[in-house]
């Protein structure tokens, strides 16, 4: 008798990602997992105690998927290259995308890091060197809801998905006007966080 397939969170983290590919985020059950891996619900809940942490840890590798592909190059713009990074990740992976960004989940707040990743990155840029990681943070949030939005026109299928070249000049046309104005009127606070937007005067 061949040994049994000892399964591990890595393997059962896999085999959720396979099921959100395909289903989104309800679609992963302890059953369908089990069912992925041709095994009882028992290894999912020797590995996790509940679906909720298979669901955080399901969270967790997407975002990893997601932010791998966000590094810049020295001299690009890190805004830039996180926005064209956002919408090919709705292109390419859109349930993946709808799963981490679409979905009500308590897990948005893990979304957090990326952002100051991304603010760390454009404190060695030019355009932004100057400015505090308070408003590094503030921009990134406001940068991040121009390329939501072509994002989840993308996803939904009313934007096609567009060529590199393609989305860098949309980007160039939505998003920089927006940062020029805020970089122009000070306004950087973090939307996400502010009771409400400062009001221009």
């Amino acid at each position: 008798m061949p040994p049994r397939t000892r399964f591990n969170q890595t393997m059962i983290v896999e085999a959720a990602v396979q099921l959100a590919q395909a289903g989104g985020l309800s679609a992963v059950t302890a059953r369908s997992v089990a069912a992925e891996l041709g095994c009882s619900t028992g290894p999912i809940f020797s590995n996790f105690a509940t679906m909720d942490e298979l669901h955080e840890a399901l969270i967790e590798h997407i975002i990893a998927l997601f932010s791998a592909a966000m590094a810049p190059e020295p001299g690009d713009d890190p805004l830039m290259v996180a926005g064209t990074a956002m919408v090919r990740f709705a292109a390419d992976q859109p349930r993946l995308y709808e799963t981490l960004f679409l979905t009500h989940h308590p897990y948005h707040a893990k979304w957090g890091p990326i952002r100051r990743r991304i603010a760390g990155w454009m404190a060695t840029h030019p355009r932004y060197a100057t400015l505090s990681e308070a408003d590094r943070f503030g921009l990134v949030g406001r940068a991040s809801v121009i390329a939501h939005g072509l994002g989840v026109e993308v996803w939904s299928g009313r934007l096609p998905a567009p060529t590199p070249t393609q989305l860098r000049a949309l980007l160039t046309q939505l998003a920089v006007p927006v940062l020029d104005a805020a970089l122009d009127n000070g306004w950087t606070d973090d939307i996400h966080s502010s009771p409400s937007p400062r009001t221009a005067t």
